[in-house]
This record gives C-alpha cells, sequence and structure tokens, in this order.
C-alpha cells in the first residue's frame, strides 16, 4: 500500500494481548475511563501516545537492532502502555511482587521514570519478537484529533495476570472477539472504527499460535471516506470488516 502522510498526526502504539481460553482466542479488553479527552468510555487495547523516553536503549532491550527506528520505538511504547493500563509485563526476568508493581505503575503513568529504568530496577529484558505487527491505522485527514497508531499482537506471558489501572483502564477483562463483536452490536459497548476492524480480524483466529504465525503483512491503513458515506478500509488486507456508515462511526 502506498504509505500515508503523517504530517500532524501523534505517534502512539496499541497491544493485543492475547491467551488460549477454554472456548479459543481470548483478548484482553479494557474500558477506558469517560472524562477521557479522545474514546472516553470505548473499549479499547491497553495503548497510548509515544513517550520521548520510549527509545530501545541499553542492555534491557534486546533484539530492537536493524527494526525501523518508528517500529522500535512503538514496541516499547505498547509495552510500557501494557504494563500501566493492565499491569502486564511483556518483559522476562526474575517474578515481581505486587507491592513493587503498585509502585512502578503510577511512577512509569507519570513519567517519573523512563521504561528502561523501570526494565533496569526489575531486572528485566524486553525482547523485540515478543511484539509482532499487526497493522497501522492512521485517521483520514481533516480531523480534530489523529493518532498514527501502531498495533502489536503479543501472548500473554506465563505467570502474569491482568489488573486494571483504575485511571485511564476503569475495567479489564479477557474476551473472545466475536463476544466483544456482539455486546458492541447490543449497544452493550462502545468501539472506534478501528477497533472494531481489528476485532473483527482477531475474531478469524482461534489459537494464539495461529494469530502470532499469521503470515498476512502488518498493513498501513488510511481509512476512505466515500461520496455516499462510508467510511471505508481496503479489501484483501485480512480484515473482513471493512465499512461503516460514516453518520454511525464514533469519532472521538
Amino acid at each position: 500500500m502506498n504509505r500515508p502522510d503523517t504530517t500532524g498526526a501523534t505517534a502512539a502504539a496499541t497491544v493485543i494481548i492475547a491467551r488460549d481460553g477454554p472456548q479459543g482466542l481470548e483478548v484482553l479488553a479494557i474500558e477506558r475511563a469517560k472524562g477521557m479527552g479522545f474514546a472516553g468510555g470505548a473499549v479499547a487495547f491497553p495503548g497510548g501516545k509515544v513517550d520521548e523516553t520510549d527509545t530501545p536503549d541499553g542492555p534491557c532491550f534486546t533484539g530492537f537492532e536493524g527494526l525501523d527506528p518508528v517500529d522500535a520505538i512503538g514496541r516499547v511504547t505498547a509495552a510500557r502502555e501494557a504494563f500501566e493500563e493492565s499491569g502486564i509485563l511483556l518483559s522476562a526476568g526474575p517474578p515481581v511482587d505486587a507491592a513493587t508493581r503498585a509502585v512502578l505503575r503510577p511512577e512509569s503513568d507519570t513519567h517519573a521514570i523512563g521504561f528502561a529504568e523501570l526494565l533496569d530496577r526489575i531486572g528485566h529484558v524486553l525482547h523485540a519478537d515478543v511484539l509482532r505487527p499487526f497493522a497501522r491505522w492512521l485517521p483520514p485527514p481533516g480531523l480534530h484529533k489523529r493518532f498514527d497508531t501502531l498495533f502489536f499482537v503479543a501472548a500473554l506471558p506465563p505467570g502474569e495476570t491482568m489488573r486494571a489501572d483504575g485511571h485511564e483502564a476503569v475495567k479489564a477483562h479477557w474476551a473472545r472477539p466475536s463476544d466483544l463483536l456482539a455486546d458492541a452490536d447490543a449497544g452493550r459497548s462502545s468501539l472506534l472504527f478501528p477497533t472494531r476492524c481489528n476485532i473483527a480480524r482477531l475474531a478469524q483466529f482461534d489459537t494464539v499460535a495461529a494469530l502470532l504465525s499469521d503470515p498476512t503483512p502488518p498493513p498501513f491503513i488510511q481509512p476512505d471516506i466515500s461520496s455516499d458515506g462510508w467510511l471505508t478500509i481496503p479489501e484483501g488486507i485480512g480484515y473482513p470488516y471493512t465499512r461503516e456508515r460514516l453518520d454511525a462511526v464514533r469519532r472521538s
């Protein structure tokens, strides 16, 4: 695909954390706080804006050499946001007790420490390959808020459990993608268009292994607004859900 112009967009990253449940693939879904300036109250995945300290420098990062810098920084952002919003460490190292996590999460969330310092303090290493590129989304020009968002997928590490931070993520739960879509269709939850599209794509996989081995190249997607009032994305890039009426799309 042609690479859309990212001028004026804010760099961001999101991670879809997956596990094998009793009825198939489950993903971690969070409910964003209603008072947030973007997507308040919506169901989403852990993620947020790139911070200036999200650089993979130092011995606590491995496998980042040779990656595109935008990709490399995005993986750090995604791992940091996963810890801040869900309490899940995607890094590897010795067990981290609840008391230490309770101290580190707000320090990271307020940017009192960078993610490299956090990893050094707990003796962890973030391996680049635990975060697999899934897609890159950029809203059409003209919107008042545009986030150039990298989506990654990662398997839930053994021994890690999720806990919503109660601040940005007021709730968190594991769910099958099909159930997330059903909740949105029934009006029990709210999804932004990119989230709905990505959940529909995830619903095609039965296991974490199948998801992580998907050979589909991660697309760079900028939705189009058609003259007859539809928001659309290209077909043939792995997405079964490709359009939605513009007047039904939640855009903030």
